[in-house]
């Protein structure tokens, strides 16, 4: 055999072990599975305190207030989520004409918008739960979400009467 022969040979029996050494490994690798589960979570918490503070110097007696740190959401409920409000323990509401979240400087979450939506009314009554989305969402974790309230009362609006006070409730719903 001539040289060039042998090397021949020699580079196919080093290419066969070696092909067999790599199936080998390849073979002996072993493997398992990674489930993916995520907990079901619809949750909201409410923004902080807000003051509206009226001047009727000008006759007007309306005034509006934005919330400083608005409301978070987090929801990954399937068929989608609304918030709605409810004002509950309303104190000396009787001379409050009306409080209403107003939509233009309210923000909603996901693709929903704001509705505007009135907590008191003029006779100082309060309704049950309202939507303050107008559609469901879905797949949100959103903070910092603003809302602005407006409070218009009368005239005889004693000031030296203890403040007027209104709890606004959130409520997360899913479908």
């Amino acid at each position: 055999m001539n040289t060039f022969s042998m090397k021949r040979v020699a580079l196919f029996l080093f290419a066969g072990v070696l092909s067999l050494t790599v199936l080998q490994t390849a073979a002996a690798q072993p493997k398992h599975t990674v489930n993916v589960k995520v907990q079901k979570i619809n949750e909201i918490v409410a923004p902080g305190d807000v003051t509206i503070n009226i001047d009727p110097s000008n006759g007007n007696f309306t005034g509006t207030a934005t919330t400083s740190d608005g409301y978070d959401v987090t929801s990954n409920v399937s068929g989608g989520a609304k918030v709605r409000v409810q004002a509950t323990n309303t104190n000396n509401t009787d001379q409050l004409n009306s409080l209403k979240i107003l939509e233009g400087g309210t923000d909603a979450p996901g693709s929903a918008d704001a509705n505007t939506v009135t907590l008191v009314d003029s006779d100082g009554t309060t309704g049950g739960p309202q939507a303050l989305t107008n559609s469901n969402f879905t797949g949100v974790d959103e903070d910092g979400l603003s809302v602005q309230f407006e409070a218009e009362v009368s005239p005889d609006f004693k000031p030296n009467k203890s403040n007027t006070s209104v709890t606004v409730q959130y409520t997360l719903t899913g479908n």
